[in-house]
């Protein structure tokens, strides 16, 4: 890890203040200062762009460093907050995105990636705060609506939900993840038939991936389709862990208000 701040000022008088006849040794003392100084500067532009052609935790370790050495880089602290949360620390990405949204409090991208983060560490409510500012910043970022849909959704405000949804469902028809978000809203709502018309929407096109036949499978076990949603659980899972995964369901429905427990996880 590169040093922090203060030996930059420290380094930085020892370049400055050794003037006249140097011997050796101060000069191993300036090469020494002068390098420390470069450990210490953010990359260049070059080098953040190159980055992005990496895996995901060389990533994380670039921009980790380069928080490191300064909180206040904004750009540094949203990939951080970005890649920490698709690597699944919520919390963490909310740490970071709340103290960078102190210096920039307008910041649009900030906003987003601190409201994700807030829904999935089991914070809708306060996620919606966050959300709705960015949606003010952009009305029209399918992404913000979609996530303040969730958010809303989480918060047994399913109307609100919906609206959200379809408002970027408008900008973005063709979204695989907004459909089935409007899918589990219904399903949410104790509408099982209409949730998996949307779910077969999003999970006929290019980019599904297998949250959505997920969440469809889950939808065909509400309806005591078992055997069709464990055929389609497999597509994405070992057939042990599929049957698993809908036995649980099937136990979970024949329960006494079943829904509300299902809805709760």
């Amino acid at each position: 890890m590169r040093a922090p701040f203060r030996i930059l000022f420290i380094n930085l008088t020892l370049v400055f203040t050794l003037v006249g006849c140097v011997t050796a040794t101060e000069k191993d003392e300036i090469a020494f200062a002068e390098q420390m100084v470069r450990d210490i500067r953010p990359e260049s532009r070059t080098a953040r762009d190159a980055i992005e052609r990496q895996d995901i935790l060389t990533q994380a370790t670039f921009w980790a460093e380069e928080y490191e050495i300064n909180p206040a880089d904004r750009e540094a602290a949203l990939k951080l907050a970005r890649i920490v949360r698709t690597l699944g620390n919520p919390r963490r990405a909310t740490a970071i995105g709340s103290q960078a949204l102190a210096l920039f409090p307008d910041d649009l991208d900030l906003l987003l990636v601190t409201g994700q983060a807030l829904i999935e560490d089991g914070h809708a409510g306060n996620a919606i705060s966050y959300l709705q500012l960015a949606h003010q910043q952009d009305p029209n970022n399918a992404s913000v609506l979609s996530a303040l849909g969730v958010a809303y959704d989480q918060t047994n405000r399913h109307e609100l939900a919906l609206s959200a949804f379809k408002q970027a469902l408008g900008l973005r028809p063709e979204d695989s993840k907004i459909l089935s978000n409007i899918g589990i809203s219904h399903a949410l709502q104790g509408e099982p038939s209409i949730a998996e018309t949307w779910l077969r929407r999003a999970a006929a096109l290019p980019g599904a991936d297998g949250q959505v036949r997920q969440n469809l499978a889950l939808v065909l076990s509400l309806q005591g389709r078992f055997a069709e949603a464990e055929t389609l659980a497999a597509q994405d899972m070992p057939d042990g862990v599929a049957k698993e995964n809908i036995q649980f369901v099937k136990s979970m429905i024949n329960r006494p208000n079943a829904w509300e427990a299902l809805r709760g996880e």
